[in-house]
């Protein structure tokens, strides 16, 4: 599969977070169905996990960033028209339920790079405490 230049812009960014929820390990690029393995792919087995019916992980999703447990934020491939909206789902839940974070990729980006910026102030502010 040919990953789309906007999302290995955003994969290329890594903007990590320390806040437990929000997305902390990203991909590199060139390996972005290897970090499929838990969402789309059994971690033993190796097959498909993916599914049509309600609460399946699409076969269409990719997870594009998680956060410290794992809980992915993920695109669809089939909303490139769309820019690709930004999607968070909570890990272990037994079925996926999406919720939509953010209308498109870039936008997410901003976002992460928004609160990154409101972090490090943070940081800044109580190491001076």
């Amino acid at each position: 599969m040919e990953i789309p230049d906007e999302i290995k812009e955003f994969i290329a960014k890594k903007i990590a977070l320390e806040n437990f929820c929000l997305p902390h390990f990203y991909p590199e690029p060139d390996t972005l169905n290897d970090f499929q393995i838990g969402y789309k792919i059994h971690g033993n087995t190796g097959e498909k996990i993916t599914g049509e019916n309600a609460g399946d992980f699409r076969e269409s999703w990719y997870v594009i960033c998680s956060g410290y447990s794992n809980d992915p934020f993920f695109i669809d491939m089939n909303e490139k028209n769309e820019n690709f909206p930004v999607y968070f789902a909570w890990h272990g839940a037994g079925s996926w339920h999406p919720i939509k974070v953010s209308k498109t990729i870039s936008e997410f980006g901003n976002q992460l790079e928004i609160l990154k910026k409101i972090e490090l102030s943070d940081k800044n502010v109580q190491d001076k405490i």
